[in-house]
């Protein structure tokens, strides 16, 4: 079975998270579960039909003025709006799949 190229993705996108939680956190596991917590909150919902692409769009970042890299909330939160950014919510979903599955 051929890796897509959204798994694959995930996969580098997991090990870079690996890295930097250990690095930010000693690998605390409560850090952790909040930042999986987090980030498996992401929502995978199509908009609804005949809503504007903007309409519906749920900005994690909106209420962070300055990324808190102690706070593993805000390190997931700054991941699921690079989920967001992508065009395609397919797309999004096999990259969050695969970085979950790697993680």
């Amino acid at each position: 079975m051929v890796e897509l190229r959204s798994e694959k993705y995930g996969r580098f996108l997991a090990q870079l998270t690996d890295y930097l939680l250990l690095s930010l956190y000693g690998g605390r596991k409560s850090d952790r579960k909040i930042f999986l917590n987090e980030l498996k909150d992401y929502s995978l919902k199509p908009k609804k039909k005949g809503e504007s692409p903007n309409e519906g769009c749920v900005k994690e970042l909106e209420n962070i003025d300055k990324l808190n890299l102690d706070n593993p909330e805000h390190i997931a939160k700054l991941l699921k709006e690079g989920f967001h950014l992508m065009y395609q919510k397919r797309t999004s979903k096999k990259a969050l799949d695969s970085l979950l599955k790697n993680l």
